[in-house]
């Protein structure tokens, strides 16, 4: 990915080659790079060099507009949408018998596998 992203081992060696992961969620996991030090996409796109190094520079020959474009397509990559997410779940009811292993609220996995497009 390039010396953007090389990294110096306890050993003194020099740590060169990383595994991407795949885009899934991406939206949602800043920071980014395998070590956090980009904090948006932008960021961590134009890090990228060696085995990389084409697709940063077709991204940073692109318009302003078009690069904008791309990095909101990018940031729509998330898992679950901003109104499921852990900061807001069903917390259920702690005085109710049996809490926590009954009762201890949800999370609501229906938009996952929900289609609105399909009339059910």
């Amino acid at each position: 990915m390039g010396p953007g992203f090389y990294e110096r081992n306890y050993d003194g060696s020099l740590r060169t080659e990383f595994l991407t992961l795949p885009l899934w969620g991406v939206g949602s996991t800043a920071p980014y790079g395998h070590d956090g030090r980009s904090i948006n996409l932008m960021e961590v796109i134009l890090r990228h060099g060696g085995e990389a190094r084409e697709a940063h520079d077709q991204f940073a020959r692109l318009s302003s507009h078009n690069q904008m474009a791309l990095i909101e397509f990018l940031n729509s990559l998330v898992i679950f949408p901003p109104d499921d997410t852990a900061s807001n779940l069903d917390p259920g009811n702690r005085s109710a018998m049996n809490f926590p292993q009954f009762g201890h609220g949800s999370i609501k996995l229906t938009v996952l596998f929900n289609d609105l497009t399909d009339i059910e």
